[in-house]
């Protein structure tokens, strides 16, 4: 198998992908862009191979698909998913976003065949097995071939796609997620549809270890999470035109060295009479409301950046948060910093609350002291 990946150049980040059977010379195309589309043809007749498939993941909501034009030029059918035959239902949904042009051009492709969870697609003699993946759109695939996921705009890297998108669900991501990606093996190289960061592919393993959405939660605890990651989809487009990323920058890079902790690690660790700084960066009302771990320091994130030289070298620092969000990009940043030692505490007080942990509750605003 040859797998060749095109960068678009349009800004919003979107990865295609050409994968050619090298026995038979046939292809498939995962995710063309209309903006590429020079490229992509270019790519295609580059390859030697005739082009037998092209997959769209979902209808996409940022850019305008190359499908419609590429199969007039090559005659290959797109493949989606059987939920797709009701797109029209969701479209002008997108009206109030600014992306309800997007979404109808890409609803008004023809779709020369539909297909299902578990479907078997041959492309030469490569076995191409469809994965129904929803939660960013109800009618996302993510191909499995040779134990590589392309998993469109359900899973990026360090992040997930957006679930408030028209025929979107935070639930049902969160099932897919935990349910479907989860279970292939930590082998399994993921290729997303967007990376706004020039990331290398990665395998399941390594994004579990860096990816905060799949980070162990609760369906409740996840909600909560997405909840507070995503700016609001109106705030996300407010500048007209489909301004639209289907992921957001705020994630750690690849080389970023911080861990993820739970309320029962954080626990036992503190039983066992270690002692790291429990460095609460939520703004000093929200401790009085809704209780802080006993110990915590409080600087809010809005003032760490001027602090964080007040902290102690070598110490070990757990970040604090309510939900886990605030908490993960401070961690990144530290450890960006040059701090070696740094946790986040995923799902934040909320769910250490949750897992039974006691919490006080501070009548006034603590006074910060990160070197005790």
């Amino acid at each position: 198998m040859i797998l060749e990946e095109i960068r678009s150049e349009d800004g919003t980040g979107t990865l295609s992908y050409l994968i050619v059977d090298e026995t038979t010379r046939a292809s498939l195309l995962i995710d063309p862009n209309l903006s590429d589309l020079l490229a992509l043809n270019a790519r295609i007749e580059g390859s030697g191979a005739h082009l037998q498939y092209i997959i769209d993941t979902h209808t996409h909501a940022d850019h305008t698909s190359a499908a419609g034009e590429l199969h007039k030029r090559h005659g290959a059918p797109l493949l989606m998913h059987e939920n797709t035959v009701h797109k029209w239902k969701v479209v002008d949904q997108g009206d109030q976003f600014g992306i309800g042009d997007i979404l109808r051009a890409n609803a008004a492709i023809d779709v020369q065949r539909y297909v299902t969870n578990g479907e078997i697609v041959s492309v030469g003699s490569l076995q191409v097995r469809i994965l129904h993946t929803p939660g960013h759109t109800d009618n996302h695939i993510s191909p499995l071939i040779e134990g590589h996921l392309f998993t469109g705009d359900l899973l990026l890297f360090g992040q997930a796609g957006r679930s408030d998108l028209p025929g979107g669900d935070p639930g049902q991501q969160y099932d897919t997620l935990f349910r479907t990606i989860l279970s292939l093996p930590d082998t399994t190289v993921i290729h997303p549809g967007h990376d706004y960061e020039g990331t290398a592919a990665r395998t399941l393993r390594e994004e579990k270890g860096l990816n905060p959405f799949l980070a162990p939660r609760s369906r409740e605890e996840y909600l909560e999470f997405v909840a507070d990651f995503f700016p609001p989809l109106s705030d996300a487009t407010a500048h007209g035109g489909a301004t639209l990323q289907c992921g957001i920058k705020r994630i750690p890079s690849a080389d970023a060295s911080f861990k993820n902790i739970t309320p029962e690690e954080l626990s036992r660790k503190l039983s066992d009479g270690q002692d790291p700084l429990l460095l609460d960066v939520r703004e000093p009302f929200e401790l009085i409301a809704f209780g802080a771990i006993p110990g915590v320091v409080n600087i809010p994130v809005s003032q760490l950046m001027n602090r964080m030289g007040e902290f102690a070298p070598g110490r070990e620092i757990v970040v604090v948060c309510q939900s886990g969000n605030r908490s993960l990009e401070v961690a990144n940043m530290l450890s960006r910093a040059g701090f070696s030692q740094v946790s986040n505490l995923v799902g934040g007080t909320s769910r250490w609350v949750r897992s039974g942990y006691p919490v006080s509750h501070p009548s006034r605003p603590m006074k910060p002291n990160p070197r005790a």
